[in-house]
């Protein structure tokens, strides 16, 4: 056989490589530089996914942990690619319905950002409707654009940490775009899915945690407290609370509910909270919780408890003190019984 009449078997050409490479450098970037900054002012990313993280938790509350986690680590990516990346096949409809599915998505940052986004997409589609290649790399750029914007709102902190997130974003926009031109939209789907997959697994950890119940108990009163994810508005802040009932629920932080009981412990002691001005100083060990506080004597034992929940890590107190002359008026340091705590 003779080799010179066989014809070798050509390769697809790969389109716009530069957007797999740049794509990938943002997004090694973005996420080196959000490291470095964290390193050095790690309070300014507290909270950075909080707007994010509070839609997640209300949909838990409302429709259980694992729809949500579907959700999240398949449908959503899904359909994002569906909207995002419709176009990446090079058809004029499929162009088309991407950008009226991208406007859509945009109307998370206002329905003007979504009428803008429109008529840019339609604008494209229009002018470059006979140039396929123009039209898919005009496309990649501006669909990336917009999914990095549809995505500002799930951050929250000051302007650096946000662009950060946003850039981000458009540098997966890319490689995401990449890959659809140069393959199809099932593998942007698998990265998205990967990518959120893995986001979503410290989402499933945190929410195994929440099932734990501490309780603190002994002759005087029995503390159950279990971290929270959502508000409860069945549950709320009573100004009644530890006034007269031995059962009580309470929301909130560790430190508000010591702090009721620090005030009910004043009165008892003939101190007036509010003319005196006390203060107590507290360090959260847990942010969100539902409390519930069942007294078996009385009088109500306010000071055991809060000297219960101290020992029991779940706040650290220095001092109870009058903010006018600094005087301490509440002493913690004393001794108590022996109490018993349990997780289950």
């Amino acid at each position: 056989m003779n080799n010179e009449n066989v014809i070798a078997p050509s390769r697809k050409p790969r389109h716009f490589r530069w957007a797999l490479w740049w794509g990938l450098g943002i997004i090694v970037t973005s996420l080196a530089a959000l490291v470095v900054y964290a390193i050095i002012n790690p309070s300014a990313i507290e909270g950075m996914n909080a707007p994010l993280m509070k839609a997640v938790y209300s949909m838990i509350s409302r429709f259980g942990i694992w729809p949500v986690i579907i959700y999240m680590g398949l449908v959503g990516p899904v359909l994002e690619e569906l909207s995002f990346r419709l176009w990446g096949n090079g058809k004029n409809w499929t162009g088309v319905v991407s950008v009226i599915l991208m406007a859509l998505w945009c109307l998370t940052i206002g329905w003007w950002f979504s009428l803008l986004a429109l008529c840019v997409g339609i604008a494209i589609l229009m002018a470059l409707k006979e140039d396929r290649y123009k039209r898919l790399f005009v496309l990649m750029l501006f669909s990336s654009v917009l999914f990095a914007v549809a995505h500002m709102g799930n951050y929250d902190g000051n302007w650096f940490v946000v662009w950060i997130g946003v850039i981000h974003k458009l540098g997966f926009g890319l490689l995401a775009s990449y890959l659809v031109v140069n393959h199809n939209i099932l593998w942007s789907m698998g990265l998205h899915v990967i990518n959120n997959s893995i986001v979503t697994l410290p989402l499933v950890l945190t929410i195994g945690q929440s099932s734990t119940v501490e309780t603190i108990y002994n002759d005087n009163f029995c503390l159950e407290v279990r971290p929270v994810l959502v508000h409860n508005d069945s549950i709320s802040e009573d100004k009644s609370f530890f006034a007269d009932a031995d059962t009580n629920y309470f929301f909130g932080n560790t430190s508000s509910f010591a702090g009721q009981a620090w005030i009910y412990e004043a009165w008892q002691k003939g101190i007036d909270p509010d003319g005196d001005s006390v203060n107590i100083v507290t360090d959260n060990a847990y942010p969100n919780c539902s409390f519930k506080l069942v007294y078996k004597t009385q009088p109500y034992d306010h000071h055991g408890l809060i000297v219960a929940m101290e020992k029991a890590g779940m706040i650290k107190i220095d001092t109870i003190y009058n903010e006018t002359d600094k005087k301490t008026v509440l002493d913690i340091k004393s001794t108590y019984d022996p109490f018993q705590i349990s997780k289950r």
